[in-house]
């Protein structure tokens, strides 16, 4: 069969791309991405992946160099579909489809329904409640980090989509975050500050990426693990200073 390997390794990066993006680890990808590319009998592949960038370059079997580079500038965990794009993998190296079915499958897989709202709704009110508690808080206060919550998940789907810069974004709703516990305890909602701040936190902190960047370095992917490691204490950093300032503007007036 003959098949047009350009258009064929740019649906490989797509779904290397979206790999990366859902939260899989660089050694992970590049090794799905490996083994596509050997599957339709490419020779002399140089793969290469960090967590803004993508570059393979492979002989193909008509004889042929090419070479496809992808920026990377956006990160939504999302395992579920990681698990069905894992397997679109093993089926690319399987059964080796055409430009026209790779596409349809990948497209497949993009149109999985995503979580619903009221899920990541009740997800959050039970973290945010249940780490308040679980830190020292009062009934009270779980209840009111449960309330805080929600106010956290409608600012994230309104205002997540119009910043893209991270550390800006977590740093505001931080921010947000601050003002509703001390709000919340000035109307005696909740009963300490602290812990509704602790129960935003942890809404807030970057676990997963933090996760991930060690497992890149222990792999051996020091520059990608050493990336996301910054960006991962730069996130935290905004979030302790947007915190503090709500601490700072507020402490003494509510």
């Amino acid at each position: 069969m003959d098949f047009d390997y350009d258009r064929i390794l740019q649906g490989i990066l797509d779904i290397g791309e979206e790999m990366v993006c859902c939260g899989a680890e660089v050694s992970r990808v590049e090794d799905s991405i490996l083994r596509m590319c050997e599957s339709y009998g490419a020779e002399r592949i140089n793969v290469f992946i960090i967590t803004s960038n993508i570059q393979v370059t492979m002989e193909a079997p008509d004889g042929r160099i090419l070479t496809h580079i992808r920026r990377l500038i956006r990160y939504d965990t999302n395992f579920d579909r990681l698990d069905y794009l894992n397997n679109l993998s093993r089926y690319i190296c399987a059964n080796k489809p055409d430009v026209c079915e790779l596409r349809q499958k990948f497209d497949e897989v993009l149109a999985r329904p995503k979580q619903s709202v009221w899920l990541h709704f009740i997800g959050c009110m039970l973290g945010a409640g249940a780490f308040a508690v679980f830190f020292g808080g009062s009934v009270k206060d779980g209840l009111a980090s449960s309330l805080m919550a929600i106010v956290m998940v409608l600012f994230e789907l309104f205002y997540a989509k119009q910043e893209k810069n991270q550390i800006v974004y977590h740093f505001v709703a931080s921010v947000v975050a601050g003002i509703c516990a001390h709000v919340f305890v000035a109307l005696g909602i909740g009963d300490h500050v602290e812990m509704l701040m602790i129960g935003g936190i942890m809404l807030l902190i970057p676990g997963i990426a933090l996760t991930n960047a060690v497992r890149d370095m222990l792999t051996g992917d020091i520059a990608s693990g050493l990336l996301r490691l910054c960006n991962s204490l730069l996130i935290a950093a905004a979030i302790a200073c947007g915190f503090a300032l709500t601490i700072i503007l507020l402490g003494g007036v509510l």
